[in-house]
């Protein structure tokens, strides 16, 4: 579990820094500090800002899986990994790894990049900041993507039943 929080926050840098040097580019040197500081001295807006974040990651998850693969919302299963006090969502039945993929990339795209950008375009830096940090949490999913980049789009791919991650089926 070490190893895969590791992988991550390393895979989430690359765009963490992209959308941070776009927002330094626009606003000024100090303006990577500004929005982290204008979202931190809210943590009454933040902390449940990024609780809800997270539930919501889920849930889009769970949607854009049932929309893309055209599954009713049934084989989706949400729950609470208590260990790690993290929610889930997880596709009980095998989705094309072109549903999948798209299902496992809206919430960093949605939660993450849009509000990230949304907040550097309009300089609210508060709201560019939880995009940030919504980008980080979607780390894991961007790993998962960059396993599964030479599955082809018809293949059959299906939540690991118990760990992170996914099972791609075997070509034929």
């Amino acid at each position: 579990m070490g190893v895969a929080m590791a992988g991550a926050l390393l895979a989430a840098l690359p765009p963490i820094a992209g959308l941070a040097a776009l927002h330094r580019a626009l606003h000024g040197p100090g303006a990577i500090l500004a929005a982290l500081d204008s979202f931190l001295a809210t943590p009454w807006i933040w902390a449940p800002a990024l609780v809800l974040g997270i539930v919501v990651h889920e849930l889009i998850h769970g949607f854009a899986w049932a929309w893309a693969a055209q599954k009713p919302l049934s084989a989706i299963r949400f729950g609470v990994n208590w260990k790690a006090l993290a929610p889930h969502a997880q596709c009980t039945v095998p989705l094309p790894a072109s549903a999948y993929r798209l299902g496992a990339a809206a919430p960093g795209l949605l939660l993450g990049v849009v509000p990230a950008i949304a907040g550097t375009l309009t300089g609210v830096g508060g709201v560019t900041a939880f995009g940030w940090l919504m980008v980080l949490g979607a780390g894991g999913d961007i790993v998962v993507l960059w396993l599964i980049r030479s599955v082809p789009p018809a293949s059959l791919v299906q939540d690991h039943p118990s760990r992170a991650g996914c099972i791609a089926a075997a070509q034929g």
